[in-house]
């Protein structure tokens, strides 16, 4: 199906994009990157009655450290998030996410809020950010609610923004010093792939060995939403994250994931990638721990 005529505004300010939200009784639909968009357009999906294009409201692309975390705007590209020194520094698996999100030109494209509202369970940046503890703020003509990341997804597609609101602001928490994080992610290629499984591990390391004082793991692809391994998370200070540690904690991950075969892989290949992936990242981390 070819996209054919479509209505579109393009408001000059937020406060005029609020308006609309708020006035418009017909179904609404946020454009920003729309790297997304097109592809269901073309899919016969995603066919509303007005598109709103947000990508000009320049004061929703931020990346900056307030009193309570890294504030990142909805406009925000994952090209910024790669070249940013500050997420580099205290962000690296924000980072690390950011850089496996599609090609160059999608990269280029794309936004962090696009990736949230879109609400693919197989979307990059999402673990990343349930390991970082986001914040998203939704804003509407009525004023302001901040909903922690784990409580903004019921499903699929499908969050709990309500019609008259957007996303404004995403608040992480920045890793610590002794905190080290790595994504990694399993595709049917090596660019431009949705994730056929994906996980996100942020580790705050004792200092004393290979101890551990802490840490969360977020998968990706696995269920209707991207969901924390609290099974696995428990076991990450109870042992020495060797070798023979990681494994035991791998093991552990076919015990959380509750994956569905479909076109792209079967719910038995997606639980034993699970434990691949996490079993290889908590490896690259501890090489990289251990080389500090």
């Amino acid at each position: 199906m070819m996209v054919s005529e479509i209505d579109m505004i393009s408001p000059e300010t937020m406060e005029e994009c609020l308006q609309i939200l708020n006035e418009y009784e017909q179904e609404v639909r946020l454009l920003a990157g729309g790297t997304d968009a097109v592809v269901r357009m073309k899919e016969g999906h995603w066919r509303p009655k007005l598109w709103l294009n947000i990508k000009g409201l320049r004061d929703l692309r931020f990346i900056c450290e307030e009193k309570d975390g890294i504030h990142i705007g909805p406009l925000t590209t994952h090209t910024d998030m790669v070249q940013s020194s500050l997420l580099q520094e205290k962000a690296d698996v924000l980072v690390h996410a950011a850089k496996e999100v599609g090609a160059t030109q999608i990269r280029n494209m794309g936004t962090i809020g696009g990736n949230l509202g879109t609400a693919s369970p197989a979307g990059d940046t999402i673990p990343a950010l349930f390991v970082l503890d986001a914040v998203i703020e939704l804003s509407s003509v009525n004023g302001i609610r901040r909903i922690p990341i784990e409580e903004f997804f019921v499903g699929p597609g499908k969050t709990v923004q309500h019609k008259s609101e957007m996303i404004t602001n995403i608040i992480i928490r920045p890793q610590e010093e002794n905190e080290i994080g790595i994504f990694e992610k399993l595709g049917p290629r090596k660019a431009q792939a949705i994730s056929i499984v994906n996980v996100a591990i942020s580790l705050k390391m004792s200092g004393d060995g290979w101890q551990c004082a802490g840490g969360k793991i977020a998968f990706g692809s696995v269920a209707p939403t991207v969901i924390r391994a609290r099974k696995c998370e428990v076991l990450l200070t109870l042992q020495e994250l060797n070798e023979e540690g990681i494994s035991n904690i791998a093991s552990l991950a076919w015990k959380e994931v509750a994956p569905i075969s479909d076109v792209r892989a079967s719910a038995a290949y997606r639980r034993d990638m699970s434990t691949a992936l996490l079993e290889r990242g908590l490896l690259r981390l501890m090489k990289r721990w251990e080389d500090r």
